[in-house]
């Protein structure tokens, strides 16, 4: 951790706590936190200082030079007149919290600071409910701005000025040039690579296991390079009829690890004021306490790199049949006709456990394909819940680039999977809580080098269908490429089933009775409730959850999306009450 002034006043005005390189050189600084996996690949000794790295490409190719590190990282570089602060590519390192005087990498060490005047930014709270999280610049604080993911932050002259490093938006399809064994040999080799760079010299390496394609071909691929022990963990849920346990302890007998696993019965959201605290701006999402509870599960005994198998869907593109969906209505002529069918469902009185719910439930994905998932609190229900109905945030609208299939599919893999899911969301949440516990998670399929060769993959070895129709039935294969090299190595087991895990069944953190109506005390109690919440929208949403909570029968999504949504209503009440009321809280 760390926090600093822009306008420094003494020589080294920079505070911090983690493990740091530096560099000094008169009075040309460096501070690095994290790690550099490719600094022989640039030519640099695999001993030298991080810090030192990040001071050499700057002096050759300024700030602009960042772009060419793969790693997990924030660095701070002080000159003259100057402060510069540098992200990784996907921000899986200490976050960026600032203001016009101040930098932090936590909201509570920015709190702390002297002549901070936090006021909560409402708009920005809003979007929470509606999305699970803050999305940069913004914070959950007026004035106070998050640095994103592949970003570079410059003080100068008393202005601020942030630039990325991996700008997206002009990115096309690509052309068709060699053959899918060609295409996979490379991907195959580029993806022993980047775990070699990962795992280095270590003799105590873990992973994470799911039992699902991504964490099985990491594990496949580690078994080629590196022999000695491995340790796997997994995490499942108690009673739940699709858990993927057999399936991961399947590759661990395959690939020889040594298993631990563990089963989530509710009881670990008792940990949420804790995790609020290290998150800083409110965030939830559907695998936020699987993260949380893996973490925990390795203990005090820890491998010296851990691999996850996070962000390799966002890599190749999700949703093809919504995509495809949108680009045929879109081409047909009837997206505005399914807009105003839309417009009609979204209303309190469609919003129960029924076919209207799970039509507009479809349409919200399909209409809405580039703005991410949308669990939460919808704005005609926030609109219920909101003392203030004007602070119901729109969120940016990109134009769907529906020119062809091809390229609404990149465009929705870039701005959508890349941009918001994977450097918002998934790794977000995966590194902050590998953090509170003091592992080292990295992820392999998230190198550079793999980014760069799929930029150039056709959409075809991404997404495998015969026609945009066809892909709208459902009749593709995802992650094509990864499957086709991968399958005939990993176990029948892994391949031939259906994948139905990836998503933490969130009604069982509200199933039991007597703390579910803690919870509700604790929501009712907050002082978010009248300040930002109606007191009887928010009773009115905790009775009928009561209700519902033991009905047997109802639609998988409607249960996960009330589920969502009283998640989202405890973290900001906790939220609320640490940052804002800067209370002590307990779940228990």
């Amino acid at each position: 951790m760390f926090v600093g002034k822009w306008n420094k006043d003494k020589e080294d005005d920079i505070i911090y706590k983690d493990p740091c390189q530096i560099f000094k050189d008169g009075e040309f600084r460096v501070w690095f936190f994290g790690t550099l996996y490719n600094k022989e690949e640039l030519k640099y000794e695999s001993l030298m200082n991080d810090a030192e790295v990040i001071a050499s490409i700057y002096r050759k190719n300024g700030y602009e030079g960042f772009a060419v590190l793969d790693g997990s990282f924030t660095c701070i570089i002080r000159c003259p007149g100057m402060t510069i602060i540098g992200r990784d590519h996907h921000g899986t390192s200490s976050q960026v919290y600032y203001t016009d005087k101040y930098f932090a990498s936590s909201l509570a060490q920015l709190q702390e600071t002297k002549d901070v005047s936090l006021i909560p930014d409402y708009h920005a709270l809003s979007m929470f409910l509606s999305v699970g999280y803050v999305a940069t610049p913004s914070s959950a604080f007026q004035n106070v701005y998050k640095l994103g993911a592949g970003e570079v932050l410059i003080w100068k002259n008393n202005v601020l000025k942030r630039i990325s490093l991996f700008p997206v938006d002009e990115i096309l399809p690509a052309s068709k040039e060699k053959s899918v064994d060609e295409y996979a040999g490379e991907y195959a080799r580029l993806h022993v690579e980047a775990i070699r760079k990962r795992i280095g010299m270590s003799s105590n390496v873990g992973i994470l296991l799911s039992g699902g394609y991504d964490s099985g071909c990491n594990l496949a691929a580690l078994r080629q390079i590196y022999d000695g022990e491995i340790r796997s963990y997994s995490i499942g849920f108690k009673g739940d009829n699709w858990t993927e346990l057999p399936l991961a302890r399947c590759m661990s007998d395959t690939f020889h690890t040594r298993h631990s696993e563990y089963e989530i019965d509710g009881s670990e959201i008792d940990a949420l004021p804790q995790i609020v605290e290290y998150l800083g701006d409110p965030f939830v999402e559907g695998g936020l306490m699987v993260n949380y509870s893996v973490m925990r599960l390795i203990g005090d005994d820890k491998p010296d790199v851990i691999l996850g198998g996070d962000g390799s869907d966002q890599y190749f593109g999700t949703s093809g049949r919504e995509v495809a969906l949108h680009y045929l209505m879109s081409k047909y002529g009837i997206r505005p006709f399914a807009g105003l069918i839309y417009n009609l469902l979204s209303h309190n009185l469609f919003d129960k456990n029924n076919s209207f719910y799970r039509i507009r439930f479809h349409l919200d994905k399909i209409l809405h394909i580039l703005q991410g998932d949308l669990f939460g609190f919808p704005s005609f229900l926030l609109k219920e819940i909101l003392v203030d109905q004007s602070l119901v945030s729109i969120p940016d609208i990109i134009s769907p680039d529906t020119r062809s299939f091809e390229q609404l599919y990149i465009q929705h893999t870039y701005k959508s999977d890349i941009e918001k899911i994977i450097n918002q969301v998934i790794l977000f949440k995966a590194s902050k809580m590998s953090d509170m516990f003091g592992n080292n998670l990295a992820f392999p399929y998230m190198d550079l080098n793999l980014y760069k060769f799929l930029l150039q993959l056709p959409v075809c070895y991404k997404c495998k269908g015969n026609t945009p129709t066809d892909i709208a039935k459902g009749h593709f294969v995802a992650k094509y490429l990864l499957k086709y090299h991968y399958k005939p190595i990993l176990p029948d087991a892994i391949t031939s089933k259906k994948k139905q895990g990836g998503f933490a069944p969130m009604p069982i953190f509200f199933k039991d009775d007597k703390r579910r109506a803690r919870i509700a005390d604790f929501i009712l109690n907050s002082s978010v409730i009248g300040s930002f919440l109606k007191k009887e929208a928010v009773e009115h949403f905790i009775k009928q959850y009561d209700k519902e909570v033991h009905e047997d029968g109802n639609w998988f999504w409607y249960k996960q999306n009330r589920a969502i949504q009283y998640f989202n209503l405890l973290t900001l009440a906790i939220w609320w009450d640490r940052f804002v009321e800067q209370k002590q809280i307990s779940l228990i």
